[in-house]
C-alpha cells in the first residue's frame, strides 16, 4: 500500500471532526470514485475513437435525445 502525506486545510479538518468523519477513509473513497469516473471516460473515449459517426450524426442524435427528454419531463 502506498502512503501519501497531504496538507489538509484547518477548515476541512474541523468540518470532518464535527461530522465525526475520518479523513483518511474519506480521501480513499473520493479517490476511488474519481478513478471510477476516469475509467468510464477512458472507456467512452475508446468507443468513440472507433466510431464512424460524423459531427452531423452526433448533432442529430443529440437533438433527438433532447426532444425525447423534453417530452418525458414535460409530463411532470
Amino acid at each position: 500500500m502506498v502512503k501519501i502525506t497531504i496538507d489538509i486545510p484547518d477548515e476541512i479538518e474541523r468540518r470532518a471532526k464535527m461530522l465525526k468523519i475520518e479523513l483518511s477513509l474519506l480521501i480513499v473513497r473520493v479517490l476511488k470514485e474519481k478513478l471510477e469516473k476516469l475509467e468510464k471516460i477512458d472507456r467512452i473515449k475508446k468507443i468513440a475513437a472507433k466510431s464512424q459517426a460524423t459531427d452531423e450524426d452526433v448533432k442529430e442524435l443529440t437533438r433527438e435525445i433532447e426532444n425525447a427528454m423534453t417530452k418525458h419531463y414535460s409530463k411532470y
